[in-house]
């Protein structure tokens, strides 16, 4: 799988910042890979979603999937954590508001293909995951903003992800401020 996706164009080495144009092929591949979660989670998942860039076609974007998996009441990272391990999810840590537990799929070390946040299903990250790619894939004024932001930071941190993260985070909050 991981193979697959790099053969996509997907696949960024850590500390290092590309855009590119979301393509018909990336949104595909971040559905097939929500399925693939789906099934393995099973129930433990109370839902299993393609967020971010690279869920809205033409829309700049780090090639990288990422996805948001909630957890149901109930449910902890014990019990997800082996069955993400078995299908080459590497755990990452906690990132708390900032990204929930993150893990990563990476097609050698240190160069991710896609990132996954385990966040509570219903709580305030999954709703602001699910809110602002719906806002993404609706207003045309959001996406130009957003893409925007991300190209001049994108331009201005290539080799410092942190920074590049802390810009756009500071325009996404603001874009869901304001809807």
């Amino acid at each position: 799988m991981v193979d697959d996706l790099t053969a996509l164009g997907l696949g960024l080495d850590h500390a290092s910042v590309r855009v590119e144009r979301t393509d018909e092929i990336w949104v595909r591949a971040g559905e097939e890979l929500r399925g693939r979660i789906a099934e393995a989670l099973r129930a433990l998942a109370a839902g299993v979603e393609h967020i971010g860039s690279s869920s809205v076609r033409g829309l700049l974007a780090k090639p990288i999937i990422d996805l948001a998996v909630g957890l149901g009441p109930g449910q902890d990272l014990d019990l997800v954590r082996p069955r993400l391990d078995a299908g080459s999810w590497i755990y990452r840590g906690d990132a708390g508001a900032e990204g929930g537990c993150v893990f990563v799929l990476e097609a050698r070390p240190w160069h991710r293909v896609a990132h996954l946040h385990v966040v509570g299903h219903g709580g305030q990250q999954w709703l602001d995951y699910l809110r602002f790619r719906d806002l993404l894939r609706t207003s045309a004024d959001a996406r130009s903003r957003y893409e925007a932001a991300k190209a001049r930071l994108a331009s201005e941190y290539s080799r410092d992800r942190p920074a590049y993260i802390s810009g756009k985070s500071v325009v996404v909050s603001e874009l869901l401020s304001a809807s």
